[in-house]
């Protein structure tokens, strides 16, 4: 069932456009702002989601050779997800075994022949493996097969890369059929074109909120995306943990009477699925955005975006079609606009004002999304 709800999403969408369906019921819900704000609950969130759960930490596209490498401290920890010589994906603690300094300075992405610490030239194999000891005989007893990197359970997964920071990873349990969705949108398929991590000022649960809301759409984005959508025509529905939604586009009215096997479920609607608990994946029509959040802090976010495209750009003229659409999207939606509100909305809690936001019925798939949460803290 899960690789057809999509298109049944869609088919509900066309039958509201037509006026054959009703919209959601209304309803006034709220969420309490110190789910935004507590250090406690933010220190819970960390521990409980975002170290205990799968996170979506890369499209494997991104470290197509061996060698290529991502360094990054998103989770407040260094780690290293790098592709051996086998073709293999791994994460590791960018940490050595000897004295505990950071291998890797540099954040972002690079090629590796081996990890070399700085101190005093330990040196590690791209599987982890210790490899060479400066001077080892003035060590008694070592076991170098001990020496390792401390490595952390990593899968890749219909083209994207998944982490676990702690415990034992079930990808399969966490996914919960979300992969035939992926798979459906050849999510796999699809290639790394551009990256823009930035640092930004709310809490991360502002940003899965934005996205799960398509009643802003036409409101926030009026200057930008906004006129390529009708007014508040949205769908979503459950996968395991993770959101399915779909804001229908203007297209919509050329499927009110279309079969099922003939949708675009691209050019119809845009899709985007809140993959709990940290990412967003947009479904657009010429592209694919993957947005992954990591709290910092209770106000404090980490908003990495990724681009992927159908095909790597070839020549110069699709390379720059699909850097003006990054910039667009990144730049002139994302930054200007989602982020934008986000970050308000967070100082806006600090004020005082308001013990608690509201949501309507246009909204209350973000009331689930925060169910969810708090079923998991619970």
């Amino acid at each position: 069932m899960t690789h057809t709800a999509p298109v049944t999403l869609v088919q509900k969408l066309a039958q509201r456009y037509a006026g054959n369906a009703p919209g959601p019921a209304p309803c006034s819900k709220r969420i309490a702002v110190a789910a935004y704000t507590d250090q406690l609950r933010f220190e819970q969130e960390r521990e409980k989601l975002f170290l205990a759960r799968p996170l979506v930490i890369a499209h494997e596209t991104q470290i197509p050779n061996p060698g290529d490498t991502l360094v990054y401290d998103w989770l407040g920890l260094p780690l290293i997800t790098v592709r051996d010589k086998s073709g293999t994906v791994a994460t590791f603690m960018n940490v050595c075994r000897h004295r505990g300094m950071r291998l890797v300075q540099e954040e972002g992405q690079t090629c590796l022949r081996s990890l070399v610490c700085p101190y005093h030239q330990w040196t590690y194999g791209l599987d982890g493996a210790l490899r060479n000891i400066p001077r080892q005989e003035s060590f008694d007893g070592l076991d170098v097969e001990e020496l390792g990197l401390v490595a952390l359970p990593t899968e890749v997964n219909s083209g994207l890369v998944w982490m676990q920071a702690s415990g034992d990873m079930n990808l399969d349990r966490h996914l919960a059929g979300l992969d035939q969705d992926l798979a459906l949108f050849d999510v796999a398929g699809y290639h790394f074109c551009e990256q823009q991590v930035r640092t930004i000022d709310c809490n991360w649960k502002l940003v899965q909120d934005a996205f799960l809301d398509g009643y802003h759409v036409i409101r926030l984005h009026k200057n930008t995306v906004g006129p390529f959508f009708p007014d508040a025509l949205a769908e979503s529905d459950q996968i395991g943990d993770h959101m399915r939604s779909a804001v229908a586009r203007n297209e919509i009215e050329e499927a009110v009477d279309l079969p099922g096997e003939q949708l675009d479920l691209r050019r119809h609607c845009t899709f985007s699925y809140t993959v709990f608990p940290n990412a967003i994946l947009i479904l657009h029509p010429e592209y694919t955005s993957i947005i992954s959040l990591f709290p910092l802090s209770p106000d404090q976010t980490v908003f990495a975006h990724t681009m992927l495209t159908p095909q790597p750009p070839v020549n110069e003229e699709q390379k720059d079609h699909f850097r003006r659409s990054f910039q667009l999207i990144d730049q002139g939606v994302f930054q200007a606009e989602d982020i934008f509100v986000s970050e308000g909305a967070q100082r806006g809690m600090r004020s005082g004002a308001n013990s608690s936001l509201l949501f309507g019925g246009l909204e209350e798939s973000a009331v689930h999304f925060h169910e969810i949460i708090e079923r998991e803290l619970a």
